[in-house]
């Protein structure tokens, strides 16, 4: 359907083309004087402008338009002798008040204009007759009649086909929400395992195991990383088919992005006979505005796809600066190989989403496919765009140009120097240590809790653990400690860390305004840092915990004075005394010891959640049996809070899987599903199997740590 104000315009020329038209007549049968007299008609014309320029009301607008055209065009009859000739007016007339497609106003003016032409015919007989017979003007009247109950019945069918239309763009709607919802709570389900996983291989990387353990450790690190990149390339993909992808602009440095990008693609090059050429105009300004994250995620998408096709020969990035002015320019970057090239046919499906071209060629390939299509979409959103040219068997070269706005025009003189990258690329060690710094963690996974603590006990200081919002809040209100830093999970039962934020930054103390809170959250979706930042976060971490970036945050945020500086990192382990070694288990040895204990518990997945550490194992046990949940969620089953018993009965599931309970976490996780459907009656039926199921994991653990002598009792 049209929108309101064209079919405004529209009738208004429709009304002008038709005073038009008489005035013309009017001139040539009866002269000038009788054409001035029609010309009249033209400010009912002006009249219906105004109104649409002045009145919101649509009714008033329409009401208005037909009866000055229904009194206009019986005076022009009149003046012209054609008042037989009314009945094809006014239906010409009906025909754009149909174009509003509006029952009640289409039957207003069926009725009004019906029985102005049945009082024309019963009053003024003596004027019909002088343009046609009456029996000619009663049959007039009669398919008169006729069009406008058709015309009514016609609105009526567009009206309700337009709103099966709008259900269905509400349907759509609704399933683009879902899907968004999906994407967030997916991203949160799979990020938080994952972190487990990545934080405890990162853990392990730090221990002296053989060459080929090391390698199996490497391989669990990049496999997580490559998990992620894929989970992140689908929630862009659908961020920008939604259209919620935001561009955040802001001040960058050229050299600094430039450096990040080539450092990551020469580590990809490293066991490859292909050599990196760089070609970056000297010109190109040191400090530019512009989306800076997502300008290196199109340059590294590019860059990979070159690194994943290009087998031998060489990779050229070519970077240059086109001046508009002192405050603006464009950014043209070309990337260059010398690799397998691409088929005129598959030049199509480049930027079709998961597409991949030739995939029985490269099925070795990682990748989603989305890639390409993310990056033109995102150039896009920026006023940029890309093109490519191939030749198969020689090579392919991807082009794009950005318009970026200029902070400091001084030239950024990049130059690329392979010692500094390589030396980037090397393993990362701690740089400082801060074992007076007092930091607190608040996250309502207990698993997520040991990952964080022991990457921070690196540092040498030993972190406040918190399960939930309430209590971080709680512990700044009554301020007996001096915290450092806060590190805050997003996603908590009772008070999220959202809220949570809020709540401190709202306590009437300089001190509670004023501390660090850092986001640490399993969310991935991007944007999510503009509402942490919104609530009075200081930063954002996203799980998994890299160490690199918890280095960067801590160094960040924990006074300087603080810090120590470490030169040496293993040396300075030595001198402090390395933690007690990660005791391996056999299943299939006689010893008897905590394990043999577990009896329904798939100890092996236990196991591979904690990275094959038993002591992390032990105490994730010890953490469960600690914090018995049941309570909780039996508070909430009697009360029927629906929605508090879906997020508890999530920490369950999470909490069962980690120590290999499957047969409680799945039970736990049909609990939440049909929480989040608003199921009652399945949480009625299933409550108390799962209460018995859990209550038993809860007793053999317990058992176990007991058995296990007095160090594993629950604290």
């Amino acid at each position: 359907m049209l929108p309101f104000s064209t079919n405004v315009l529209i009738s208004i020329v429709e009304f002008f083309s038709v005073v038009t038209l008489h005035v013309v007549y009017a001139f040539y049968q009866d002269g000038l004087s009788s054409a001035m007299f029609v010309a009249i008609g033209y400010i009912p014309v002006l009249l219906t402008l105004l109104l649409y320029r002045t009145i919101k009301s649509e009714g008033i607008i329409v009401r208005s338009f037909y009866i000055t055209m229904l009194i206009t065009s019986y005076f022009i009859a009149l003046q012209l002798g054609t008042v037989g000739m009314l009945t094809m007016v006014f239906l010409s007339t009906s025909l754009i008040i149909a174009l509003y497609a509006r029952n009640g106003l289409m039957l207003e003016y069926a009725i009004v204009s019906t029985v102005g032409l049945v009082l024309i015919a019963l009053f003024q007989m003596n004027l019909v007759t002088q343009t046609c017979a009456i029996q000619i003007y009663f049959i007039y009247l009669m398919l008169y009649v006729f069009s406008m109950i058709s015309l009514n019945f016609m609105v009526k069918g567009v009206n309700s086909y337009k709103a099966k239309m709008e259900e269905k763009n509400e349907e759509a709607r609704a399933a683009l929400e879902a899907k968004g919802n999906f994407l967030a709570n997916m991203s949160h389900e799979i990020r938080t395992p994952m972190n487990a996983i990545y934080g405890m291989a990162e853990l392990l990387s730090e221990k002296d195991f053989e060459e080929q353990e090391k390698e199996y450790i490497g391989t669990i690190k990049k496999s997580s990383e490559n998990l992620l990149s894929i989970i992140n390339e689908i929630l862009d993909f659908s961020k920008i088919d939604s259209g919620k992808m935001e561009i955040n602009e802001d001040t960058y440095q050229f050299n600094s992005l430039i450096h990040d990008v080539l450092s990551i693609i020469e580590f990809r090059l490293k066991d490859k006979s292909v050599k990196l050429i760089t070609d970056i105009d000297p010109n190109v300004p040191r400090e530019l505005i512009g989306d800076e994250l997502r300008i290196r995620q199109i340059l590294i998408n590019l860059m990979n796809n070159a690194v994943n096709f290009t087998h031998r020969g060489h990779i050229t990035i070519h970077v240059s600066w086109k001046t508009d002015n002192d405050f603006a320019g464009i950014l043209d970057v070309a990337i260059e190989d010398t690799g397998i090239g691409i088929s005129a046919e598959n030049m199509k499906k480049l930027f079709t989403a998961f597409g991949q071209v030739d995939t029985r060629k490269n099925r070795n390939v990682e990748g989603t496919g989305l890639g390409l299509v993310i990056s033109r979409q995102l150039l896009r959103l920026m006023d940029g765009d890309i093109s490519t040219s191939s030749t198969p068997g020689e090579g392919s070269t991807f082009s794009f140009t950005l318009p970026q706005k200029v902070k400091d025009p001084r030239p950024s003189n990049y130059v690329f120097n392979h010692e500094k990258i390589e030396e980037a690329n090397q393993e990362f060690h701690i740089t400082f240590k801060a074992p007076t710094a007092r930091v607190m963690i608040v996250d309502d996974n207990k698993v997520n809790l040991i990952v964080a603590s022991e990457l921070m006990k690196k540092y040498g200081f030993e972190p406040v653990l918190v399960d939930n919002g309430m209590e971080a809040f709680n512990r700044i209100d009554e301020h007996l400690i001096d915290y450092d830093i806060i590190f805050m999970d997003h996603m908590m039962p009772f008070l999220d860390g959202v809220e949570a934020t809020r709540k401190i930054r709202e306590l009437d103390s300089q001190y509670a305004k004023d501390i660090p809170i850092v986001a640490l959250t399993a969310n991935a979706i991007k944007g999510v840092e503009k509402q942490f930042r919104l609530a009075g976060m200081n930063d954002y971490i996203s799980k998994p915990i890299h160490m690199r970036q918890l280095n960067d945050i801590l160094k960040k945020w924990i006074p300087l004075e603080k810090q120590i500086r470490v030169i040496d990192e293993k040396a300075e382990m030595a001198k402090l005394g390395s933690e007690d070694p990660d005791t391996r288990i056999s299943f299939g040895g006689e010893s008897k010891d905590i394990f043999d204990y577990l009896k329904g518990i798939d100890i092996e997945d236990g196991m591979r959640n904690c990275a094959g550490s038993k002591n992390v194992y032990i105490k994730v046990l010890q953490t469960f049996a600690s914090s018995n949940l049941l309570p909780g969620l039996n508070k909430y089953f009697d009360k029927e809070d629906i929605e508090n018993y879906t997020v508890l009965a999530h920490s369950m599931k999470g909490a069962c899987r980690n120590i290999g309970a499957n047969a409680a976490a799945d039970m736990a996780f049909e609990l939440e599903k049909a929480g989040k459907r608003n199921d009652w009656d399945f949480i009625d039926r299933y409550h108390g199997k799962f209460v018995e199921e859990y209550s038993n994991v809860v007793r053999i653990v317990t058992k176990a740590l007991l058995v296990q002598n007095s160090p594993f009792l629950p604290k």
